[in-house]
């Protein structure tokens, strides 16, 4: 189970209800959350840019008109 959680002093909030009965003892992974430049250099550290073809994003987008609104 993956549940997230804000640390507010000495406690964690978690952001969702969980199913489990109280006084049930759990173990947490405290795993901090890097800002997007810092997650952005970190892909680009371990992605090769240079294996990737000038092709390899074409039709990543859908190009349909998507749906219609009425205004």
């Amino acid at each position: 189970m993956l549940v997230k959680g804000i640390k507010k002093g000495n406690s964690i909030q978690l952001l969702e209800k969980i199913d489990l009965p109280d006084d049930v003892e759990v173990t947490i992974e405290i795993k901090e959350l890097d800002d997007f430049w810092t997650a952005l250099q970190d892909f680009r550290n371990r992605i090769d840019l240079e294996s990737i073809d000038d092709d390899s994003f074409d039709n990543l987008r859908d190009k349909s008109t998507g749906r219609e609104i009425n205004l």
